[in-house]
């Protein structure tokens, strides 16, 4: 259906996008938590969409699967943090 130029593209984009949200994930562990959180959930659900669209790159699905568990984890740590902060005062 689809030329294998499209699809080693999409393939190439959908790993690039799992990595990317992998490395906001993380990093958003350590700070900018809310915001990176939510940046990280985005590119792991366009990875995935990729994925399972096109049928590419299925070796990257767990890593994109990671980044969007770590994104959720990102923003619950935040909200958290921002309950703490305020039940502190």
């Amino acid at each position: 259906m689809y030329s294998q130029e499209v699809l080693a593209a999409k393939a190439a984009l959908a790993a690039s996008d799992a990595k990317n949200a992998l490395i906001l994930s993380i990093v958003g562990l350590c700070c900018f938590g809310f915001i990176l959180g939510i940046l990280a959930y985005r590119k792991a659900n366009e990875a995935l969409e990729t994925i399972d669209t096109y049928g590419v790159a299925q070796e990257k699905r767990g890593l994109a699967t990671a980044a969007k568990v770590l994104g959720i984890l990102d923003i619950v740590f935040w909200v958290f943090a921002l309950l703490a902060r305020i039940a502190l005062r």
